[in-house]
């Protein structure tokens, strides 16, 4: 089984999944986890690198010193046509250079000059590189996470952990999957180095801190140009419900007979899981 779990994680780490209903019983009964593509996230700096490290891998760098090594230092009249030979073979062999450079990704190196600009490589990645979203904050509930991903109160968090997770799906021998929580910061002035090409997959824009946020990534292993169209929306790994699912909670906002009706739905799936009601408190 093809994965990757990160050493700022461990198997053991209990991750949570807030939903509405009818995600929950499309999960339980169709048993599939859904992985959305990064480029559909509403968040357009996901799977983008910040400012500063889109300057750093733009090739100003490299530009400023062909200018500055090649370009500014002048021969002198009494050069010998040797010395402007080769004064001219380094200036070319510079140009070359900066116009066949690449940028690591997780399909490889993709050639710069290939794409209308260094942007363009990244925006073209995330069409192919999908995710699993899970919150991460054991030590309370989160009211944002019921009111944002419960949709109100027909709604349910399942509890599970990284290794449960990982051993209730059944991961396509051609599919990487990296598990690791996301880092937040600032794009306008953060520096992350985009040398690791999955780095950019784990960190997110500090407004979205709240969400704690542990993700799984998967992309194809074979070889692909992510120039090509995409027609799917993400990709769907075959799951066991009952090796993923260890706890259901249901929304506070909820009434006594939904907790009895998401209990019944669980028990008649085959899941042996508790299920009990919020404990947060709501008038």
């Amino acid at each position: 089984m093809p994965y990757i779990v990160n050493s700022s994680v461990s198997l053991n780490t209990k991750i949570f999944r807030y939903m509405d209903l009818s995600k929950f019983l499309s999960l339980i009964y169709q048993k599939y986890l859904f992985f959305a593509r990064a480029s559909s996230f509403e968040d357009r700096l996901e799977g983008m690198p910040t400012d500063l490290d889109s300057w750093l891998g733009s090739g100003v760098a490299e530009m400023l010193d062909i200018v500055v090594n090649n370009v500014l230092p002048g021969l002198s009249p009494n050069s010998s046509a040797e010395d402007r030979a080769k004064r001219e073979a380094e200036h070319d062999a510079a140009q070359e250079r900066f116009k066949n450079r690449t940028i690591n990704t997780v399909f490889g190196p993709l050639r710069v000059g290939d794409y209308p600009d260094h942007s363009s490589i990244f925006e073209s990645v995330s069409h192919w590189v999908d995710i699993s979203c899970w919150h991460m904050d054991v030590g309370a509930e989160s009211m944002a996470m019921w009111k944002i991903y419960g949709s109100g109160s027909a709604a349910v968090c399942i509890e599970s952990t990284v290794g449960d997770v990982i051993a209730a799906m059944d991961i396509p021998q051609d599919i990487q999957l990296i598990a690791d929580k996301v880092s937040y910061l600032n794009f306008e002035s953060d520096y992350v180095g985009i040398d690791n090409p999955l780095s950019v997959f784990f960190h997110k824009s500090r407004w979205y801190e709240f969400e704690k946020e542990l993700r799984f990534v998967v992309h194809q292993t074979t070889s692909s140009d992510p120039r090509n169209a995409r027609v799917e929306y993400g990709t769907n790994i075959a799951i066991k419900p009952e090796s993923l699912i260890k706890r259901v909670m249901v929304s506070p906002a909820s009434s006594a007979w939904f907790l009895e009706l998401v209990g019944m739905i669980t028990k008649e799936a085959g899941l042996k899981v508790e299920v009990a009601k919020s404990k947060i408190s709501l008038r």
